[in-house]
């Protein structure tokens, strides 16, 4: 094995595969609350003209009408992905009222929210979501079902993945199916080796008064969300990452005998995809192919404007890379184990706090990921990135937990978060082009077919020259730079070329 993964690396040396090593696809979703100017949840309906959650693909609420879901579509590079993030945001912050703010932590605003906590309980207007958000408020009430979050979904680019396998493994494995799922597997076990060092870096819910904690925990921490006591399955349902084999068949035996009410009642730090694949059909997932992760252990990040910044994806992008080129510990099942424990330290740590056996670990894995990133010629922002997580490592005063330490007041974030949110909601709304993040390639004419569009439920795929449109079997391309006539209005522009899409507009 030691000798395949040499010759790997100088295949992934070579222009052609370099080239696509660094060309992976980040999908982002992120979840905020609607709060008003007080800090109390929101209770405005959800927007009038965002009628489509049923069907929208970037928009929607979670589990309260109050709780926003931002999804982008799969694109390479991390940039990219945030800046749609950015866009999403603009515009549902152009849907809100006056004294309307989205909350930029993962934890909500305390103690104001607990006031409203019966109230959110049942506020939920998605009829058809009815029986899943009852029977998960039952099962693990309201507090955790209210966490933020943001998740980062990643595939690694096809045409490498075709040449490793083509390469490098058809005497292991029977198909490029079979190869891609062990892969993904194997990253999805590298995530949760390596968890701890994402919740050193980037836990961020320190405090909260609502949550079900043991008095004898000191307030702040590094992150409850990302601990025992946050977003997580019951003890006794868990699933383990020893195995690909072991880890579906326990997933499979959760929802035949009724443990779990669907597969998204599975909480583990890494889930198993497929595109466009129904997420109950485990077996026609490992079919047809796994291809891509979903990674959820992420607090939201108030430091950045979206909740998540390039630079962590990118540190993510390079752990993945990584196992390409390296093997995983030989006994795997005591060390996944140890890593759970240890995650569940780390978050459960003060702030600023740090142990040298961490700061030795999280050295070890920087040198490596530096290693990479010099052997490959890794683009510049992954060098940025890796600068970043070592001076964070350095002195833990400097990760977003340690910064928001300084800001905590009375026990709660409330004024820190409320500062934050005041100042975005004017940023957003002073912004000069219909979607600010796009406006240095696409006119503002492009921009207005976008948001019509992304507000109505349409697909938008972006391309190197455009945007296509499409809804079904029908879709439209139009010019990056397109100059167009809306004599009433953008969606009704929408509407008229896209008759199919009147049916997702339900009314609220």
């Amino acid at each position: 094995m030691a000798d395949r993964y040499t010759v790997i690396r100088q295949a992934l040396s070579e222009p052609e595969l370099n080239a696509k090593l660094f060309a992976s696809e980040f999908g982002l979703e992120a979840k905020k609350h609607r709060v008003l100017t007080n800090g109390r949840a929101s209770r405005y309906p959800y927007p009038e003209a965002l009628r489509s959650r049923r069907h929208n693909l970037y928009l929607n609420s979670g589990f309260t009408d109050n709780m926003i879901d931002f999804e982008t579509s799969p694109v390479v590079g991390s940039k990219n992905a945030v800046r749609q993030l950015k866009m999403l945001e603009q515009i549902m912050v152009g849907q809100l009222h006056e004294d309307e703010r989205l909350w930029p932590l993962s934890l909500a605003p305390a103690p104001v929210y607990n006031h409203d906590l019966d109230y959110l309980m049942t506020a939920n207007t998605k009829t058809w979501d009815r029986a899943n958000h009852d029977y998960l408020g039952k099962k693990y009430g309201i507090t955790q079902e209210l966490l933020g979050d943001v998740h980062v979904n990643f595939s690694l680019n096809k045409e490498l993945l075709k040449s490793l396998y083509g390469q490098f493994y058809r005497d292991e494995y029977d198909s490029l199916v079979d190869f891609q799922n062990h892969l993904y597997f194997k990253m999805a076990q590298c995530f949760v080796l390596y968890q701890w060092l994402f919740t050193y870096l980037y836990g961020a819910s320190p405090v909260s008064e609502d949550m079900h904690i043991p008095e004898h925990l000191e307030l702040p921490v590094r992150s409850l969300r990302c601990s025992d006591y946050g977003d997580d399955n019951l003890p006794n349902e868990q699933v383990g990452y020893n195995s690909l084999e072991e880890h579906f068949a326990k997933l499979q035996q959760f929802l035949d005998d009724g443990t779990y009410y669907s597969i998204k009642e599975f909480f583990g730090p890494v889930r198993c995809r497929r595109h466009n694949q129904d997420v109950g059909d485990l077996q026609g997932m490992l079919t047809k192919g796994i291809n891509y992760l979903e990674f959820r252990s992420f607090d939201l990040d108030p430091l950045s404007r979206t909740g998540v910044s390039d630079d962590t994806i990118n540190f993510l992008e390079l752990l993945m890379i990584n196992t390409l080129i390296k093997p995983l510990p030989d006994n795997l099942p005591e060390e996944l184990a140890a890593a759970r424990k240890l995650n569940n330290e780390v978050a459960l740590q003060k702030p600023k706090e740090q142990t040298p056996e961490m700061h030795e670990a999280a050295i070890k894995i920087i040198t490596e990921l530096q290693d990479l990133v010099d052997e490959f010629n890794a683009p510049r922002e992954y060098r940025l990135a890796l600068k970043f997580v070592q001076r964070r490592v350095d002195d833990p005063a400097l990760t977003i937990s340690g910064q928001l330490a300084d800001q905590i007041e009375n026990g709660n974030l409330l004024s820190f978060g409320l500062k934050l949110a005041n100042d975005r909601f004017t940023a957003n709304m002073n912004m000069t082009h219909p979607l600010q993040a796009i406006s240095n390639k696409y006119s503002d004419d492009t921009q207005r077919l976008i948001k019509a569009a992304i507000e109505l439920g349409v697909n938008v795929s972006f391309n190197d020259d455009g945007v296509t449109l499409t809804v079904g079997d029908h879709d439209e391309t139009y010019e990056a730079q397109g100059d167009f006539e809306f004599p009433d209005g953008p969606r009704k522009y929408i509407l008229d070329t896209f008759p199919e899409a009147i049916k997702f507009q339900e009314q609220q």
